[in-house]
């Protein structure tokens, strides 16, 4: 929706001078934009959130269920992993964890290039896990795209709601207002008695 008589300026102030019913509606329209707005960036957030420590989880999940087959194999048939193969392994799940947590949980980055290469690691822990870097570039993708969307809307980024008032006088707000605007005030909706405030 277009505003013609809002602005980021009057929205991160949070609230407006009524002067006219079109401005009204206007910031009426705002509040309802506003509050689907933050809802549906806040949404988004938890997903990708979600995403985030799932793919964690079942990684750990993986890489402890796999030692223990892989133990379980070892003994069974009196063979054993090449050392160079469990340290690979091993280095690429805790390079894995270390990066996610730095650049995902710590610094918050939602760079899809960024998620990708911190989640590349895995990969040397198992192929099978090739999924997860293409998937934090694509959730990384979609999520920009979100944001870029969202950082074009009005209240961008917390998407305040504006409260209205119809104070008619001179002052632009209420820490402006004096005993003669309010005076001025009450003499033109009472012009029938000059004295009403003295």
């Amino acid at each position: 929706m277009e505003y013609r008589y809002l602005t980021q300026e009057l929205v991160e102030k949070g609230n407006v001078n009524i002067t006219s019913p079109e401005m009204f509606e206007e910031a009426r329209q705002y509040n309802i934009e506003a509050v689907r707005n933050y809802k549906k960036r806040y949404l988004i957030k938890i997903a990708f959130g979600l995403w985030i420590a799932a793919q964690v989880i079942y990684v750990i999940f993986c890489a402890v269920n796999s030692i223990e087959m892989q133990t379980g194999y070892d003994r069974a048939t009196d063979t054993k992993v090449p050392v160079w193969r469990a340290a690979l392994a091993v280095f690429g799940v805790l390079a894995y964890l270390g990066l996610m947590f730095w650049f995902a949980f710590h610094n918050g980055s939602r760079d899809k290039k960024t998620l990708c290469l911190a989640s590349l690691p895995v990969i040397a822990f198992s192929l099978y896990f090739a999924g997860i870097p293409l998937g934090n570039y694509i959730i990384g993708y979609l999520y920009e795209r979100s944001e870029n969307y969202f950082s074009k809307k009005l209240g961008y980024p917390s998407f305040p709601r504006i409260v209205t008032n119809s104070v008619f006088s001179r002052s632009d707000n209420i820490n402006d207002m004096t005993y003669d605007s309010i005076r001025e005030k009450a003499q033109r909706d009472h012009p029938d008695r000059g004295d009403f405030l003295g």
